[in-house]
């Protein structure tokens, strides 16, 4: 394999490392949950013909196979086996997995596949050529794909797609709260809010201030903890970061009134005290301080985090921005995406591994089977809350959005290479600005504070990426 000169500088300077963090705005929506479990059988995916490459190697964190630790196989490693293919693994520290595939790229050994993460990959690690697009072996009009079209299409780079999403994952949050809570409050239940189409910014307020308002003598009550500013951002539609189509290049969006308004709504929960400080592990350990609402993955509130016989507990999605023209939601789709890395020919060999993925988390029977696995290990789950975590925020009544600012350079988007007081990278320590405190003075920040602050560098850092990407789509033929 040869290296262009423009590829071969970008994987120098690489350093980037691999995070989950929550992503926003685009205006797409996506198609419904119910046309995505019908798509495909295990008798639609393309089995690797006789002679081809069939190994596929796998740099990453764990081990795809079974291993002593881990004996059972899954469905999606099944499937591969069945149909011909075997991964073998490359083990990477889990800070350096981009700096070791460049390595690998440079010395003409790149593996076949690495796992998708939403910091750094879309656009950055895309426009340094470190993946190459599955054009030829995803068909996104297909029964098999069309359910993911939409959100394929966020990730496209000059006409190309990269992005093939098997499924969506767990760690975007939800409003979990115990029923009982409410009940012995009289409080009105947020699910009846959202049945009705009432549970907004607004509704959301109200309840969490009326709930802390009801503590008595020494007693502390929160509205809130957890993983909320930003996804209260993602529901206005649009992010800090975003792509111009007019002038196809990346803008510093941050004046957007959108955004300060959802600045403002936090500002305010947090000078109102209804926002809890600091993290706490699970729903269970934020119901016992006596916080509302735990926004959270629906991992927080599964196994041994998750409630427990006589428990009734509840989530919704995150409340919707009243001004919105959608009900606009976080995208999340790691631990279900592979990236096809540059240089791989094994062609054959990762079109069935993307295929044997999407009809393990599409297709009726497997999840079906997913459905009744995870009841087995969390029975304490009501069949109302299982179809609010697992489809609903997945429906066509929601927009899954991506924020571009999540993989624009290292200082913006890898917090690795922050330089802000909570060591966060520059795009999603602002959202969370607005809820935190100046360390010398106390003082709660502001919006217009936080982009005087940072403006510069987010302007600087853009133009530097704008003319890497322009000339990315100079050279990509």
């Amino acid at each position: 394999m040869k290296l262009s000169k423009r590829l071969l500088a970008a994987l120098l300077a690489l350093a980037a490392t691999v995070s989950v963090t929550g992503c926003t705005g685009s205006s797409k929506k996506d198609d419904s949950y119910e046309d995505k479990v019908k798509v495909a059988s295990t008798e639609d995916i393309a089995a690797i013909p006789e002679g081809k490459e069939n190994t596929l190697q796998y740099l990453g964190l764990t081990d795809l196979n079974p291993t002593k630790n881990s004996k059972e196989k899954s469905v999606e490693m099944t499937l591969f086996n069945d149909k011909g293919g075997k991964v073998e693994f490359i083990r990477a520290n889990p800070l350096a997995v981009n700096t070791t595939l460049s390595e690998l790229i440079l010395a003409d050994t790149p593996p076949d596949m690495v796992a998708f993460s939403q910091r750094m990959i879309y656009p950055c690690n895309i426009i340094k050529g470190m993946y190459q697009p599955i054009d030829d072996i995803v068909d996104f009009d297909s029964p098999m794909w069309s359910g993911m079209k939409t959100v394929a299409e966020q990730f496209v780079v000059n006409g190309k797609h990269y992005i093939a999403p098997a499924s969506f994952g767990n760690t975007m949050p939800l409003m979990f709260y115990n029923k009982k809570t409410i009940q012995n409050e009289g409080l009105t239940d947020p699910y009846e809010l959202y049945l009705a189409g009432e549970w907004d910014w607004n509704s959301c307020a109200d309840v969490m201030s009326e709930y802390v308002s009801k503590a008595t003598g020494d007693e502390e009550r929160y509205g809130v903890n957890g993983w909320f500013p930003e996804p209260i951002f993602a529901t206005t539609g649009t992010s800090i970061i975003k792509y111009d189509e007019k002038k196809n290049e990346y803008i510093n969006n941050s004046k957007d009134p959108n955004l300060e308004r959802a600045a403002e709504y936090l500002y305010n929960l947090e000078k109102d005290g209804l926002i809890m400080p600091g993290w706490i592990g699970s729903a269970k350990s934020a119901f016992e301080s006596n916080v509302l609402f735990y926004s959270m993955g629906r991992w927080a509130a599964t196994t041994n985090n998750g409630p427990e016989a006589g428990d009734e507990w509840m989530c919704v999605p995150i409340p919707k921005d009243p001004n919105a023209d959608a009900y606009y939601r976080q995208l999340d789709i790691v631990g279900y995406t592979y990236m096809w890395v540059a240089g791989s020919t094994k062609k054959e060999a990762m079109k069935c591994w993307l295929e044997c993925l999407r009809v393990a988390y599409s297709s009726d029977e497997y999840t079906e089977a997913s459905k009744k696995k995870f009841f087995t290990n969390d029975p304490n789950w009501s069949e109302e809350m299982y179809q609010m975590a697992f489809e609903e925020v997945f429906s066509d009544k929601f927009v899954q959005v991506v924020d571009p600012g999540t993989g624009i350079s290292a200082q913006i988007s890898d917090d690795e290479n922050a330089t802000t007081d909570t060591k966060q990278a520059i795009n999603s320590y602002m959202y969370q600005g607005t809820t935190l405190s100046d360390y010398s003075t106390g003082a709660q920040y502001t919006w217009s504070q936080m982009r005087e602050k940072y403006n510069a560098t987010i302007n600087s850092e853009l133009k530097q990426f704008n003319a890497s990407y322009k000339e990315f789509l100079k050279n990509d033929k």
